[in-house]
């Protein structure tokens, strides 16, 4: 099973679109399950859920998560993962679509190149020189609770990927496949600029940046952490070789 988290904010058109491309480009939707995380303050996607997603999920299993208080970003993909059932975990967003056919079957495929199943599948987004930075990628379960994760608790926007990209690079698990997931952001005119944009990704987040780089010590007991548990097997095809300054100009060095 491969859950995709998504959390989501006053964007109900989205996620008509992303199920609209799941189910034309998924090819075991019941092996594909899509746990939502949404505001408690945010009526409208409260009222979607309740009258309408039926009409747009098809065959796959949807679920969600209702805050109770307003968290970060990363705390909510890591309060999602708690209803999550799958062993595979995508960390995805509600402007992400999904334009592969059978991306289901390539991204398992990927995963069992791995007997320990610890790595970061991840592919091109539109956006991010191709190889570089794995914005919406995807996760073991193994992995995630070994280091107690989706994302670094705290983090607010723009960074978890570059956390992320930086732990699997140096673990030489970072695994870049040509699987088309099109982040559709209004800063390449793909979505109009509204204010879940404004206050969200588009907003200050200095406490982000602090906590980005600051956090060295911490990433790196969290590569020993996974390190503990890496058995023999290939490795990455994504390493500080072809990395690129991402779009956010921080990088995802090895430092």
């Amino acid at each position: 099973m491969i859950s995709i988290i998504i959390p989501t904010k006053d964007r109900t058109d989205n996620l008509k679109e992303v199920f609209k491309s799941l189910n034309k480009t998924t090819l075991y939707s019941k092996e594909v399950e899509v746990v939502l995380y949404v505001d408690y303050d945010d009526k409208n996607t409260i009222n979607f859920l309740k009258n309408e997603i039926n009409d747009h999920i098809g065959v796959i299993k949807t679920s969600a998560i209702v805050g109770k208080t307003k968290i970060k970003l990363a705390d909510m993909y890591n309060e999602a993962f708690k209803k999550c059932t799958g062993d595979i975990i995508m960390y995805s967003a509600d402007d992400v679509r999904f334009k592969t056919q059978h991306w289901d079957v390539l991204v398992n495929e990927e995963y069992n190149r791995y007997a320990d199943k610890i790595c970061l599948v991840f592919g091109p987004d539109g956006i991010q020189p191709i190889g570089t930075l794995a914005t919406h990628g995807f996760l073991s379960r193994a992995a995630i609770e070994k280091i107690g994760y989706v994302h670094p608790i705290g983090m607010g926007y723009n960074y978890s990927d570059n956390w992320l990209t930086y732990i699997y690079r140096k673990l030489n698990r970072l695994c870049y496949t040509p699987v088309y997931f099109e982040h559709c952001h209004w800063g390449v005119g793909k979505a109009t600029y509204d204010n879940t944009y404004k206050t969200g990704s588009d907003a200050s987040h200095d406490d982000s940046i602090d906590l980005w780089r600051n956090s060295l010590e911490q990433r790196d007991k969290d590569v020993a952490s996974l390190q503990e548990i890496i058995t023999n097997g290939p490795v990455g095809n994504s390493t500080e070789n072809n990395l690129i300054e991402t779009a956010y100009g921080l990088d995802a060095r090895i430092e």
